[in-house]
């Protein structure tokens, strides 16, 4: 299975977990109406949503003391106190935080969570290793993605190229940077050019779909054959993210 699809059944999992029954399937429906969805996974996604439109049982709402034992836990567990801290105060879970930000979690969790302090405007420091460096970064001072150049640009080129006649590429695209970004925080995107972003995103779209020649037809209608490439964060997890 590759990294995409085995980060967001995660997801859909940990919310299944924490008995977010609403949460796990806004997240399955969603899939479900992307344009492409592997044949081995659609069955996967339709199962997980039978469980949840059938789930009437009373949640049990946890607690720190389940925060704590997720934070030390199984990697399902820190994802799944990832999710809890995005919905608490983070100013009184500072150390905690720290704590998910030094394990092994996925770069995209660990995103999740920085954006988390970056919407709570959290002015404290925190630390990250990213390739072997040591990083501090003030949430509070990290661009925003709706004001982040890089990203709006990019985003405007997706609507340019894809909304009057695939708008279910727009789509794809749109989730697939989306990742890059949770994936690449504490940085930001403001010194990317947003037309190598937005290429090198629909080239990984197209090489996951299969469909390198589609692809390079692109390419060539807009012009974009002899326009420079970008290693995406998330192509460093595998051949295939989508």
């Amino acid at each position: 299975m590759n990294a995409y699809y085995e980060s967001l059944l995660g997801k859909i999992r940990e919310e299944m977990q924490l008995n977010h029954w609403n949460a796990a399937l806004q997240l399955i429906q969603g899939e479900l109406d992307m344009p492409y969805v592997p044949g081995d996974i659609l069955p996967v996604l339709e199962k997980m949503r039978q469980d949840c439109q059938a789930s009437v049982t009373s949640p049990r709402i946890p607690g720190v003391q389940d925060l704590e034992k997720w934070i030390h836990g199984t990697p399902v567990q820190q994802e799944m106190a990832v999710s809890m801290l995005e919905g608490m105060n983070l100013r009184q879970f500072g150390p905690q935080v720290q704590q998910l930000l030094d394990s092994h979690l996925l770069d995209e969790f660990k995103g999740e969570l920085i954006e988390s302090l970056m919407e709570q405007k959290i002015d404290e420091p925190f630390h990250i290793s990213r390739d072997g460096l040591d990083i501090e970064f003030v949430p509070a001072t990290i661009v925003p993605a709706q004001e982040d150049a890089g990203l709006t640009g990019a985003m405007e080129l997706f609507d340019h190229w894809f909304s009057s006649q695939d708008p279910g590429m727009t789509a794809f695209c749109t989730r697939l940077l989306r990742q890059e970004v949770l994936n690449a925080r504490p940085f930001d995107f403001q010194e990317t050019d947003p037309l190598l972003l937005a290429k090198s995103v629909v080239r990984l779209v197209y090489e996951a779909m299969g469909q390198e020649d589609g692809w390079h037809a692109f390419a060539a209608a807009n012009g974009l054959t002899e326009t420079g490439d970008l290693l995406l964060n998330i192509e460093k997890r595998g051949a295939n993210t989508i």
